[in-house]
C-alpha cells in the first residue's frame, strides 16, 4: 500500500529512497554489458550444437568442443561438405567463449556482437545443409 501511494505521488520520496533507487543503476549497467557477453556464449553453443549434429549425420561421435574444429576439418572439409571458413568460425567461437568464461573478455560492442551473430547464423545454416541432406 505504501508503494502504491508513493507511485501515485501522495507520499514524497525520502532521501534514502532516492539513493536506494540510484544505487541500482551501476549494477544494471553492468548487467547490460554482461547480457551481450552471455548472448555471445549462446552463439557459441548454437555453433557447437549445429556442428555436433552435422558430425553425427556423418556417423561421427560428437567430440569435445575443443576438438570440433579439427574433426570438422578432417570429416567435413576434406569431403567438400563445408567451406574451411566454417572451421575457422568454430575455432573463433571456441576461443572467444573461453575468454568470456574466464573473464578475460569483459565487454563487447553491439556492432561486434551483430557481426558474430551473422557469422554464427551462416555457420548454423551450413550445418543445416549437412543435417538435412539425404
Amino acid at each position: 500500500p505504501l508503494q502504491l501511494l508513493l507511485h501515485q505521488g501522495r507520499i514524497r520520496p525520502t532521501r534514502e529512497a532516492v539513493m536506494t533507487y540510484f544505487q541500482r543503476a551501476p549494477t544494471t549497467l553492468f548487467n547490460a554489458k554482461w547480457h551481450i557477453l552471455q548472448g555471445t556464449v549462446d552463439l557459441y553453443w548454437a555453433c557447437i550444437d549445429a556442428a555436433h549434429a552435422a558430425l553425427m549425420k556423418q556417423k561421427e561421435m560428437p567430440p569435445a568442443p575443443k576438438e570440433i574444429a579439427a574433426v570438422m576439418q578432417e570429416k567435413l572439409v576434406t569431403k567438400g561438405l563445408v567451406n574451411k571458413k566454417h572451421v575457422k568460425s568454430m575455432d573463433k567461437f571456441y576461443k572467444l567463449s573461453k575468454l568470456i568464461l574466464h573473464r578475460e573478455r569483459k565487454e563487447m560492442s553491439g556492432k561486434e556482437f551483430d557481426a558474430l551473430y551473422l557469422e554464427a547464423r551462416d555457420f548454423v545454416e551450413a550445418m543445416r545443409k549437412i543435417v538435412e541432406a539425404k
